[in-house]
């Protein structure tokens, strides 16, 4: 109600005998006639219109639900008097391959029959919203259930019966969810739902088709997560990243054979950034490519430097990405070694055996074409992806690196392996590198074992280039490596 001296303004709903009507009221007191002027307006239909917008700004048009906008409005108005409650957020799993395999009609058909199992579960015990694309959110007071592991079961268990879709047939799917409890978790809506998506994706990485509760730590990981994403980017204008060079032995000669390139990164005000942390994050954001491009250029242009300055014929090998596999790798490479007046024999890619493999039609002719380069080809971290030995002997690789896990492992089965990877490299006219190896005795079993390669730390730590030079290189020869150890 608007009110300024003798003059008033308001809406009001009224019963007119027959219905309910809203109407814009003045009142002017008129003090010399003493009369009160009144004009009413039935203003109902632009207040039914205006209500209709304000559904439909809150609601979504598919399911019916709340939407994202809606059920946030609706807890932001009652949290004065709401007891502690838990914010669901409910992500269907494979959703994407329904709306490929059978249309997006067949998919929103799918999404109103889930929205209707939601709203039967729920009831008046909470609200159920669509936030978004295959995505639900559920709010529910706690002394509407028994334990949120309890509640959460309910909802997979309805939501996994499968759904009877016209002219499809029946259809199965399974949710992932994440959920946080209000106030202990949070005070405010959008900072719940944010932690519930956040438990939501690591229902998501445990398996799918289960519940994660928000833990602190989650939050935290993100954060560095964003952090890391932020410092990445920077660094890759900045040139901040340094090449460490571990050496690789050839075992017949006690000599080296070469080096593996590995990437470091000290931050500013991060510190020391370990490549386990950074690199998945660059593949994540498409960043590896710029990133590995960077390391081809440094890793060719050091190889130039050794390669005249001690007339040594070693070869250095990189780490690659599946990102990196394009159809224009080849070309990109002849570039670059041109650049530096590099001999492609003395450069090798290390490709992990799930990169090989995964898309294995696609990179399959990429590989060709770098190994028709005269470039050495080494399957990294043999033993812990998913070869497929069918795949393994077309593909055009020179060298195996078993990994550390099995060099280090102290049971029989570790043996086992090692002795059934160097038969089936014999086989394959693969040679063979120990990655890994810290101890005499592991060094000893290797070579009992026939091992063409090794490298760790029991030889050498990666280390900068300076530090490289002054343990391992007597210009204008290279010392042997029995001298050195």
């Amino acid at each position: 109600m608007q009110k300024k001296n003798n003059h008033f303004k308001c809406n009001r709903l009224c019963w007119t005998g027959q219905r309910h009507h809203w109407f814009d009221i003045e009142a002017k007191w008129l003090s010399d006639h003493s009369q009160l002027l009144l004009q009413l307006v039935n203003i109902t239909k632009d207040k039914e219109k205006l209500n209709k917008e304000k559904y439909n700004a809150e609601h979504d048009f598919l399911t019916g639900l709340m939407n994202r906008r809606g059920i946030s409005t609706a807890l932001k108005a009652s949290h004065h008097h709401l007891s502690h409650y838990s914010l669901l957020f409910l992500n269907l799993d494979g959703f994407k391959l329904i709306n490929d395999s059978y249309g997006h009609a067949a998919g929103d058909k799918l999404l109103r029959a889930v929205a209707i199992r939601l709203l039967n579960l729920v009831k008046d015990k909470g609200l159920v919203a669509r936030f978004r694309g295959d995505e639900f959110i559920i709010q529910i007071e706690k002394r509407n259930y028994i334990t949120i592991t309890h509640f959460t079961d309910q909802i997979i268990k309805t939501l996994s019966r499968p759904f009877h879709i016209k002219d499809i047939g029946e259809l199965s799917i399974s949710c992932s969810i994440g959920t946080a409890n209000y106030p202990e978790d949070a005070n405010n809506v959008d900072t719940l739902v944010t932690q519930a998506d956040i438990a939501m994706h690591r229902a998501k990485q445990r398996g799918r088709n289960c519940y994660y509760p928000f833990l602190q730590e989650m939050a935290d990981d993100l954060y560095r997560k964003v952090t890391l994403r932020h410092h990445l980017s920077q660094a890759l204008e900045n040139h901040d990243f340094e090449l460490y060079y571990q050496p690789i032995i050839d075992l017949t000669n006690q000599q080296l054979k070469g080096f593996e390139a590995l990437i470091r990164w000290n931050d500013e005000s991060l510190g020391q950034v370990s490549p386990a942390e950074f690199i998945p994050l660059a593949e994540e954001t498409g960043q590896i490519v710029p990133l590995g491009l960077w390391v081809l250029h440094k890793a060719c242009h050091q190889l130039a430097i050794w390669t005249q300055r001690y007339s040594q014929p070693f070869i250095i090998s990189i780490n690659v990405s599946r990102a990196q596999l394009q159809p224009n790798l080849a070309h990109t490479i002849k570039q670059i070694i041109r650049q530096y007046n590099v001999n492609p024999s003395q450069l090798a890619l290390e490709i992990t055996e799930s990169t090989m493999l995964q898309d294995y039609c696609e990179t399959k002719p990429c590989l060709d074409a770098l190994a028709a380069m005269g470039i050495e080809l080494y399957l990294d971290d043999f033993g812990t992806g998913y070869s497929s030995l069918s795949q393994l002997h077309e593909l055009p690789i020179s060298t195996v690196k078993l990994d550390q896990s099995f060099v280090q492992g102290e049971h029989t089965s570790s043996k086992v392996i090692i002795e059934a990877t160097k038969a089936i490299c014999d086989k394959l006219n693969l040679k063979i590198v120990a990655e890994g190896v810290e101890t005499q005795t592991q060094l000893d079993y290797i070579n009992q074992c026939g091992f063409d390669y090794c490298q760790g730390y029991f030889f050498s730590r990666p280390m900068p280039v300076n530090e490289l030079e002054k343990k391992y290189f007597q210009a204008p020869v290279m010392r042997k490596l029995v001298q050195l150890l």
